[in-house]
């Protein structure tokens, strides 16, 4: 039996940090840095470039606090906005609590807002 077979797929594991931001899948890093005389080392932790940010979000028309890093705000505006951004990406990817959350959100007011534009065209009020 090899040791693949019967092994469950196991979700990615998040640092508590980037589940409460939008990290865009950026983790902290570890290593060492490396003394140039003696070759001592010392163990390190690079952390990813956070900013706290509000964003707007263009379905429920307000500014919403993120803790967000450099490279999630790239793909934000490549993607056309916070909107976008968190619909359109895979929730495995997204890995945010908070995004989740604002996804859950964004979805709820536009079916609301889906729902008020069906009964207002089916009044009739629609056509002029």
């Amino acid at each position: 039996m090899s040791v693949r077979e019967g092994a469950a797929t196991v979700a990615r594991a998040f640092a508590k940090r980037t589940r409460r931001g939008l990290f865009a899948g950026k983790q902290p890093h570890f290593g060492d840095t490396v003394s140039e005389d003696g070759k001592n080392r010392t163990r390190r932790k690079w952390s990813p470039n956070t900013q706290n940010k509000r964003l707007y979000s263009e379905t429920l028309q307000k500014m919403i606090p993120f803790t967000v890093t450099t490279a999630a705000l790239r793909t934000i505006d490549k993607m056309g906005g916070l909107d976008n951004y968190l619909l359109k990406t895979p929730e495995h990817k997204l890995g945010s609590d908070v995004g989740m959350k604002w996804r859950q959100a964004i979805l709820a007011a536009r079916q609301q807002q889906a729902g008020k534009a069906g009964s207002f065209a089916a009044s009739g009020l629609a056509s002029n």
